[in-house]
């Protein structure tokens, strides 16, 4: 008897921990079923968009074919001097380097916003990870909190999470792909933020374009 009631516990024990794990990972799999829905197609680059789970906003994602190597956007990507160049309504000259380790890197950046909303600013951390065995590389983005100072007449961007994949199509051309979502912070209604999950990975596809061509 001591021996059934001491396996019952272990299996109780076990479940719980099970149920757990699910409830952690259940939001990803409710997200995961919102399908992608084509937004824009224009020039080769295609935006899509899908709801997310609690909230208004938009989760968005881009897509190109580009005539460039992996290595040639890779090198464009992890720049930092470059990327008041395509990402979007970066301030130019806005951009520094606050840390940079081998495969990593975190920025700041302050974001123009058009008036009267203030203009928001964003530290950022690029995780570049290791090339696939089909070539492929992904670099992952996302808002870390500190590193900077906040200041009193920009707002924080606090939550922003994506990636760029670089994927070799072995015919001298790559496809890009960006998928990210971000809340802009402030007061800005979710329903307004949504305006910009077309024209922002447009803008910055297009825009990354004419550096690599």
């Amino acid at each position: 008897m001591i021996l059934v009631n001491h396996i019952l516990k272990k299996f109780k024990m076990r479940l719980i921990g099970l149920l757990l794990g699910l409830s952690m990972f259940f939001p990803y799999l409710m997200s995961a079923q919102n399908t992608w829905t084509l937004e824009k197609d224009k020039d080769g680059i295609q935006i899509f968009n899908r709801k997310m789970d609690g909230t208004k906003l938009k989760e968005y994602k881009g897509v190109m074919k580009i005539k460039a190597s992996v290595d040639d956007v890779v090198k464009v990507l992890t720049n930092y001097k470059m990327h008041d160049r395509f990402i979007y309504k970066a301030k130019q000259g806005s951009v520094e380097l606050l840390k940079k380790n081998r495969n990593e890197f975190y920025t700041y950046m302050i974001i123009s916003t058009p008036w009267p909303a203030a203009n928001r600013d964003i530290v950022t951390r690029y995780y570049l990870k290791p090339k696939s065995k089909d070539g492929s590389v992904i670099i992952e983005v996302s808002s870390v909190e500190g590193m900077k100072p906040v200041q009193s007449k920009i707002v924080r961007v606090e939550d922003m999470k994506g990636y760029w994949k670089i994927q070799d199509l072995s015919n001298g051309y790559v496809e890009v792909t960006h998928q990210a979502y971000s809340k802009p912070g402030g007061s800005v209604p979710e329903g307004m933020a949504n305006s910009a999950s077309v024209s922002a990975p447009f803008d910055m596809l297009n825009d990354l374009r004419k550096i690599l061509e």
